[in-house]
């Protein structure tokens, strides 16, 4: 049964509960009912720290501290966590600047209840081997103000990462995933969103290689998305469900959708599915593609609104089967121009 207003950011998680029930084994602080400010906290080098390692447990108090996480973190393997706030309140510098290595099962870097949490930057640092169930936050009705989200180095991270989970919490931050990630191969997500509310900047500007099943940008349930462009970063081996935008209900209103480059994502790759949603966008498609051969498609739309500037200009190689840029049904769209761009070898079923 679904629990409600639980949410959670990508490089993803499914839960940090254990199900030894044990108590948590290296932690740096504990904060109940108090009041807390301090400096920058774990800038120095952590090896082998293997178990339950967490830098902050927040109650209902309140926390100002500096950096966090700035250090070097070897060997640190299971239910990694850096903060778990309650109804608290938390206002914090960057975290996760460091060097992170061999973290490859439940690390989590916020998870936030009905508390408020301000902070700098998450996760501009090196992440290696961090390949099951990694998430930058999980947040259920509390309200989160945060910078940039996933500016660093991720590599081998292959299994369910996902940057947030939102239900009905609200959240605002900077652009996300301008960073470098590799390896990324199953059931990558930078958004779900349910019914909550979220306004960001970039999403996807970064580097993106091997990442070949099940990747996906937004999906949106009955809730409101405000961001700027996505999709602007370069995609290589993308080649299963690709999918940049599936909304149901909701509301959705971004800047420009794949200007990218795109190389061999060759199968079942989507821009948008809109179901009942409204949807107003910039142009879409003006990037590179190549080697996308199956069934590519940029939208389609159900009983929704869409409203978006210029389809289809940028660059389509080797594209060859099924190729399609609108299907609606009942719903209505508004577009400019669409197909300006440069088509070749697209020798089967193309249809704009």
């Amino acid at each position: 049964m679904k629990v409600p207003c639980v949410a959670a950011f990508l490089v993803g998680l499914l839960s940090l509960q254990s199900t030894r029930a044990a108590p948590l084994k290296k932690q740096l602080w504990s904060v109940g009912s108090g009041s807390v400010d301090t400096g920058n906290v774990g800038d120095g080098s952590f090896d082998d720290n293997n178990q339950n390692n967490q830098f902050w447990s927040v109650n209902s108090g309140s926390v100002e501290t500096g950096n966090v996480g700035d250090g070097s973190f070897d060997d640190n393997n299971q239910n990694n966590q850096f903060w778990s706030v309650d109804s608290g309140s938390v206002k914090t510098g960057n975290v996760g600047d460091g060097s992170f290595d061999d973290n490859n099962q439940n690390n989590q870097f916020w998870s936030v209840g009905s508390g408020s949490v301000d902070t700098g930057n998450v996760g501009a640092g090196s992440f290696d081997d961090n390949n099951q169930n990694n998430q930058f936050w999980s947040v259920g009705s509390g309200s989160v103000d945060t910078g940039n989200v996933g500016d660093g180095s991720f590599d081998d991270n292959d299994k369910n990462n996902r940057y947030r989970k939102v239900d009905c919490a609200r959240l605002k931050n900077s652009n996300m995933g301008d960073g470098s990630f590799d390896d990324n191969n199953q059931n990558n997500q930078f958004w779900s969103v349910d019914s909550g509310s979220v306004k960001t900047g970039n999403v996807g500007d970064g580097s993106f290689d091997d990442n070949n099943q099940n990747n996906q940008f937004w999906s949106v349930g009955s809730g409101s998305v405000d961001t700027g462009n996505v999709g602007a970063g370069s995609f290589d081996d993308n080649n299963q469900n690709n999918q940049f935008w599936s909304v149901g209900s909701g509301r959705v209103d971004t800047g420009n959708v794949g200007a990218g480059s795109f190389d061999d994502n060759n199968q079942n790759n989507q821009f948008w599915s809109v179901e009942s949603g409204s949807v107003k966008t910039g142009n879409v498609g003006d990037g590179s593609f190549d080697d996308n051969n199956q069934n590519n498609q940029f939208w389609r739309v159900g009983s929704g609104s869409v409203d978006t500037g210029n389809v289809g200009a940028g660059s389509f190689d080797d594209n060859n089967q099924n190729n399609q840029f609108w299907s609606v049904d009942s719903g209505s769209v508004k577009t400019g121009n669409v197909g300006d761009g440069s088509f070749d070898d697209n020798n089967q079923n193309n249809q704009f």
